[in-house]
Formats: C-alpha cells, structure tokens, sequence
C-alpha cells in the first residue's frame, strides 16, 4: 500500500511514524518550505487520550525522543480575575517521570520527524486530485504529481483536500482573535509570576471580553534555538481589541505586543509585570474558527485527519489531541482488516462531543455566541 499525507503537522507526522513503523510506503507533503516557516502556537496540552495515542503508534525511539523534548509535566488548570483572584482550580495526577502532558510545537514537530527524512517534501502544495478503479492521482501547485493508493487530508483547518472531498462544510469564525506570544523565564520572572503560572494553564478574564492565558514551557531538554518560557495569550474580539483583521494581521509582532501590554494595563501589577517582560518580536495572531457538525463523505480512497475534518477551538483543549486519535485510529485501519468506512465513523463519534464541547467552552470564556 502506498499512503499520501497532505500535512507534516502533528497529526500527519504522527500518522506517518505509525505506517512507516507498519511497514507501509508512506509520502509526506507540506506546503512550507521548511519546518521553521508558519508560527501557529507555543505549548500544546497532551491529555492521557494524546499520551495513549502516541505509545502506540510511535516507534520507540521517536518516543524517548518526544519524551525527552517534553516539557516539565503540569499538573494545575486554574482560572483567575484580572486581579489575580482566583476563581477555579482543577489539579490532575501526572502519571510518571516520562509523564507527556504538554509539550512546545516547535521541538513537538522536530521529535516527530524523526527518522522521516525520507518520507517528508516541503515545498508541495495540494492542488487537487482525481480516483481511479486503481488509485488517487495527485496535483501539485508547482505543476508536479504523486500517486497513491490512499491520500490523507492532514492539511488543517484551511484543508484543500477537504474542500475537494466535502466542499459543503462551513468552517465558522466565532469571531475571536489571538495574541499569542512569549515570555522568557529569567530568574526575574520567575520570581514574579505566581506560583500556579509556573504549575500549568492558568486564564485570567477582566470580565469585558479580554482574556489572558499563560502556561509553562520548562522543557526537558531545551532546544539550541531558545529555553525555557511562558506561553502568554491574549483573546479577544476585533472590537475588543481596537483593532480590524486587515490592521491586526499587518502588524509587526511589537505592535502586536503593544495591544496586550494596553489590554492589561488596569490588570493586576503582576500580570503586568509578566507582559513587560514579553519578547516583543514572538507575537502573532491567529482567528479561532471550527465546524458545528464533523462531516461524513463517500470515498474509500480519500480521507482526513485532525483540524482538516473537525476544526475546534482551543477552549477543551484537544485538538491536538483529537488529531492523534485520529492517527492512531487510521493506522490501525491501513495496517488491518478495518477499511476507511468503519474509520470515518469511529471519527465522527469520537469528534464530534468535542466540537461541541470545545464551542461551548469558547462561548463561555471568550463571551461570544455563535
């Protein structure tokens, strides 16, 4: 079996370590030039269901891998007031010293790459494809073509080969935005910042539509490019902002900066402290969209994974980890009896409660309906 993933991001690698492990001649294909090209994030929460997904599928050496690029687990989610007045806390049990609960995209990515330099081409953006009795025949933008026995839509919440597989699926923009951005763990910092910022994820609202998340990044092994942070988020719609989509997303990353550090101003000094700290050139934005109903389709040689068929918000907290779900699940259905029906369904249940869960969530903590 010859297997085509339109993706190399964490859902589309991970699916590629399981094939390739399975003995499946498997291609991966992005769009990026290179793996350093997109920032789309800072830390990613790993649930036990991601942890799971990843023992299996994974071979043993990419996991140490993983593991060892992990950051210090986490165990608190805590919500507080824009005075720093805490108003939940959720602690959970970590596992074990290899325990995965949250890890940094950027060295994420590079430990599932690992071993696949053979398997991944940057530069490749989908075009299009056409089945045969035989195969699925693939376009590339550059005028190049693939064949392959399965083709894999990996390729996120903008997927192209959805759009071709099931072009009626509304992808919705709850209309919020996102500052994300980072701040440097200095002995200065962390002598400031609150003893549940350095434990896990902690959100923080005014009340008037701003809100404010940080969370650790203590990695394990840190990587050559940089160390240890905070992962500082700030919500908020356009109004809330002060700012259009056209201004918003034109903006270098220290004017970025500059709306969280006006957003917070009245905040407590703490918070405030902790964005003065920020390192102005990592700020970008992102808008948060998602499906309502996670889609069904027909065809037994296309199919997808992850945000290119159930696109969420960040407000449950999975989807990432849906997406490795999702690709321990496919490989198990290329690699046994189960066929690509029986997959798109296990999908459908798995997802959907997600979806909705997570939309739910965003409604509530980002004071929007949708």
């Amino acid at each position: 079996m010859k297997v085509a993933i339109m993706g190399a991001g964490i859902g589309g690698l991970a699916l590629a370590q399981g094939l390739l492990e399975a003995g499946v001649d498997v291609t991966v294909f992005e769009r990026d030039p290179s793996p350093q090209y997109r920032k789309q994030g800072y830390r990613i929460h790993i649930s036990p269901v991601g942890e799971q997904a990843l023992a299996e599928i994974l071979p043993d050496a990419v996991r140490r891998r993983v593991i060892a690029t992990a950051t210090q687990p986490g165990d608190l989610v805590a919500g507080f007031d824009a005075q720093l007045n805490q108003q939940f806390e959720q602690v959970y049990p970590v596992a074990g010293p290899d325990a995965v609960t949250s890890v940094d995209r950027y060295a994420f990515r590079r430990a599932l790459m690992t071993g696949l330099d053979d398997v991944l081409q940057f530069g490749k953006q989908f075009a299009s494809y056409v089945e045969t009795p035989d195969a699925v025949e693939i376009a590339f933008a550059d005028g190049t073509s693939a064949v392959a026995d399965v083709l894999v839509g990996a390729d996120g919440v903008g997927s192209r080969v959805r759009g071709q597989l099931v072009p009626e699926l509304d992808v919705l923009d709850i209309g919020v935005r996102c500052v994300y951005g980072k701040v440097p763990l200095t002995p200065a910092v962390r002598d400031v910042a609150p003893e549940a910022f350095l434990r896990g994820f902690c959100f923080a609202s005014d009340g008037s539509g701003h809100g404010a998340a940080f969370a650790p990044v203590v990695f394990r092994e840190p990587p050559a490019e940089y160390g240890d942070y905070l992962m500082a988020v700030l919500t908020g719609t356009n109004a809330v902002l002060g700012a259009s989509d056209e201004e918003l997303f034109a903006m270098s990353p220290a004017d970025l900066w500059a709306i969280v550090e006006r957003s917070v101003a009245d905040w407590h000094p703490t918070v405030r402290e902790l964005v003065d700290a920020g390192e102005p050139g990592a700020a970008f934005p992102i808008t948060l969209r998602t499906c309502i109903t996670v889609p069904s389709w027909s065809s037994l040689r296309v199919t997808l994974l992850g945000d290119a068929v159930h696109p969420m918000t960040p407000a449950a907290g999975a989807g990432a980890n849906t997406a490795l779900w999702d690709a321990a699940r496919l490989t198990r259905a290329l690699t046994s009896d189960k066929d690509l029906v029986t997959y798109q369904q296990e999908v459908i249940a798995n997802s959907q409660p997600i979806v909705t869960e997570s939309l739910h969530n965003a409604e509530r903590m980002f004071k929007v309906s949708v």
